[in-house]
């Protein structure tokens, strides 16, 4: 048994690194998984080799080798099937999500100050990813209407249809880490003890539904590179924290006297305590933030993806591959 254990730990570490690798040497939202026979890109001069082009959703491409490469079948990764009970429940999930997000405006003492607080931006987030999830599942599930075994929709992927994919693959990679990293500074640093019901979906519900639909429905494979995506948005938060600090602007929803810095949560008191600040921000971006989307990407690796496997002739690819003959 023992043995069995520390093989099986083995090959797990040996897969990991694998993908770290992979990830690490294509591009940030590439669609080729890493098999036990990959071949990793080369040169048009290279010769006897078969080569292809793997089209990205921009209309950029990379010249790969197709051999026993396993593809991310786009249009079933955002617009999987049986559509008839999929899309209406990425519907429903758009629709519960804004429905929070408009009625805790309408509700707010300061809704012009609603968008200063990292929860309702993130908020937003998630609500513009639902959106693009639905919009595009529905729009792949036209587009690809009719098409058999081998009748790509390559063409429908090429332009701003492409982006859109990307867009929602990055919505996603911000969305779910920052409300998990949301979800661990609230509980433990911020909660007062008073529960509501939005106050449970605005901090952790939203992860739940984002688990569900990226990982559970769609199967979204998270990229390592992704990670910049988060991390830059963590950036721009305490980038403008500071700005909302140091400018006079003030914060309406803290009464006159009682905080002197008026800043937007009182763990970030930029003019008070700027050193706390400046550590806990480095703690945030260099050890939360890591070890989040780390154990992200680690869901995401152990999820199983809706691929096309190697050996396909990529002159006649099955499942709408974004694949055409070089």
């Amino acid at each position: 048994m023992w043995r069995l254990n520390a093989r099986f730990c083995y090959h797990c570490r040996g897969s990991v690194c694998a993908q770290l690798r992979h990830d690490l040497s294509s591009s940030m939202f590439h669609i080729s998984e890493p098999g036990d026979n990959t071949t990793t890109s080369f040169s048009l001069n290279e010769s006897n080799q078969t080569t292809s082009e793997v089209v990205i959703p921009d209309g950029s491409s990379n010249t790969e080798s197709t051999t026993n490469k396993s593809i991310v079948d786009v249009v079933a990764t955002f617009s999987p099937r049986p559509r008839a009970g999929i899309i209406p429940i990425k519907l429903l999930f758009t629709t519960w999500v804004i429905t929070i997000m408009a009625v805790d405006i309408t509700q707010a003492e300061n809704p012009d100050f609603w968008l200063a607080y990292l929860t309702y931006q993130c908020w937003v987030i998630t609500c513009t990813y639902f959106a693009c999830s639905s919009v595009l599942s529905i729009y792949l599930a036209f587009k690809s209407r009719g098409e058999e075994n081998g009748e790509k929709v390559l063409s429908v992927l090429k332009r701003w249809p492409g982006f859109f994919v990307k867009a929602t693959w990055a919505l996603f990679s911000i969305a779910l880490p920052t409300e998990i990293v949301i979800f661990l500074l609230y509980w433990t640093l911020i909660y007062e003890g008073v529960t509501t019901y939005r106050g449970v979906m605005f901090h952790g519900g939203g992860i739940i539904l984002l688990l569900i639909d990226g990982f559970l429905i769609s199967r979204i494979p998270l990229r390592i590179k992704q990670f910049i995506l988060f991390e830059c948005y963590a950036l721009f938060y305490f980038a403008w924290s500071s700005i909302q600090a140091f400018s006079g602007m003030g914060n309406p929803d803290r009464n006159e006297g009682v905080d002197d810095d008026d800043a937007i949560y009182s763990s970030i008191k930029w003019k008070n305590d700027t050193e706390s600040v400046l550590i806990l921000s480095a703690v945030a971006l260099l050890v939360i933030n890591p070890l989040v989307f780390f154990i992200c990407w680690c869901v995401s690796w152990i999820t199983p993806k809706r691929l096309v496997v190697g050996g396909i002739d990529v002159g006649d690819v099955d499942d709408d591959l974004w694949v055409e003959r070089k």
